[in-house]
């Protein structure tokens, strides 16, 4: 570990960390502790250029080194909460002549200094006076020590009140208040912006601040066997097997997908089968429905909606459009599954009136489709896009969608919308 960084001592830094680390902002949290804890020491260290989103993510919150990070932001979306934390540290008038640690937008690397002073010529005393001769040894560190400077103060230019007339006076005052005034309105203005949520943030913010743990209810494959989507007691060893209702691979990727953004959000979650979803588990709190035709729960939910899904006849499986019944989209199940060429998928946010919960829904009409919808729900990218385009739901607004996929090789494409709906 290094002595000190631009002049600040680390032992400063190491006894700042601490009252951070001690304040209701960061204790109350796993993750942003965590995260600062780490890159200050690695600032302190030295190792300040391997501070990337990567090396972060797989050192300090355990992720994989091949982790997908549009998938998985944990890294941005910390420290953009960990920026504003300090910010509101600081703020607050008992730590305003505290050492300053900044973590600047774009930059995981954090920088150490005094308020008044600018970054890289902190010094201690007005800190802790104990350090003094610390700091002034590190004052030195580029001057001769037989070298004398004495620099003379530049004349004021400044015209005192006493030299102006009652109108200038007066005309001054008013140039003072707008610039005060100016000054407010900008930084109102501009700090908004800085901590300007996500698209993903402003998607899931009704899920992530309603009541209790979010319920995910995944399809299960007794579903697609047992007309009666109920899962048989296990009767026998044998029969065991049968009764945990096994999930599918595109479901289970749709559930990680939406797992992670609900974790670095630090919002607890719990998994059900379709068939040992109750009723009563719905009303509990926030519902995540993955998969369509398998999942009696997504059938149920999404029937009264504007787009809802239709099995037309054996092997026709569809999605329509109560408002318009013409408008339909579909896939034929009878030709072979390497020929299907697309998929379709509803995806929504809406506050249930039978459950009176939020839902969030990622269903396809096949597997594909169920990948695509978990992935639109939960990229950056796709929802960005659509706040772009105006039609990102706010979190009071209701929401629904369809999503069309390509298939490549048996693979989903990126997902594309076709329809919207707000209410």
């Amino acid at each position: 570990m290094k002595n000190e960084v631009k002049g600040v001592s680390a032992e400063s830094v190491e006894r700042q960390l601490s009252r951070l680390r001690n304040s209701p902002l960061f204790s109350h949290s796993r993750r942003y502790p965590i995260f600062l804890d780490y890159v200050v020491r690695k600032t302190l260290d030295g190792h300040g250029d391997q501070l990337k989103e990567r090396t972060v993510g797989v050192e300090a919150f355990g992720r994989p080194s091949s982790y997908d990070l549009n998938a998985d932001p944990v890294v941005r979306v910390t420290a953009g909460e960990v920026r504003k934390r300090l910010a509101q540290y600081y703020y607050e008038p008992d730590h305003q002549h505290e050492l300053r640690i900044e973590l600047r937008p774009g930059s995981y690397v954090p920088e150490f200094r005094l308020v008044g002073e600018t970054p890289g010529f902190a010094t201690e005393a007005a800190l802790d006076p104990v350090e003094t001769s610390v700091v002034e040894d590190a004052g030195r560190v580029d001057s001769p020590p037989s070298t004398s400077v004495t620099i003379q103060p530049l004349p004021s230019l400044a015209v005192p009140d006493t030299a102006l007339s009652p109108q200038a006076r007066k005309w001054r005052r008013v140039a003072a208040c707008f610039g005060v005034a100016l000054l407010f309105a900008t930084g109102g203005a501009v700090l908004p912006l800085l901590h300007r949520p996500s698209a993903t943030d402003t998607f899931w913010r009704p899920v992530v601040e309603a009541n209790g743990p979010v319920l995910i209810s995944v399809a299960s494959v007794v579903a697609m066997v047992n007309s009666n989507a109920v899962a048989p007691n296990p009767s026998s060893v044998s029969g065991h097997p049968l009764a945990l209702d096994p999930i599918a691979i595109s479901d289970a990727t749709a559930l990680s997908s939406i797992q992670q953004v609900l974790s670095v959000r630090e919002k607890t979650s719990t998994l059900e089968s379709s068939t040992g979803t109750s009723f009563a588990d719905l009303q509990k709190g926030p519902v995540v429905l993955i998969s369509g035709f398998n999942n009696q729960w997504t059938m149920r939910i999404t029937n009264p909606l504007r787009f809802y899904f239709v099995r037309t006849s054996t092997d026709d499986y569809t999605i329509q459009d109560r408002t318009n019944p013409k408008q339909v989209w579909g896939i034929n199940t009878a030709g072979p599954f390497v020929k299907m060429d697309r998929d379709f998928g509803i995806v929504a946010r809406f506050h249930d009136p039978t459950t009176e919960q939020i839902v969030v829904v990622a269903a396809g009409i096949g597997e594909n489709g169920t990948i695509a919808a978990s992935r639109f729900l939960t990229d950056e990218r796709y929802l960005s896009e659509l706040k772009r385009e105006r039609r990102l739901p706010l979190p009071e607004q209701n929401f629904e969608a369809v999503v069309e996929t390509q298939i490549i090789d048996g693979k989903p494409g990126p997902p594309r919308v076709v329809a919207t709906y707000l209410w």
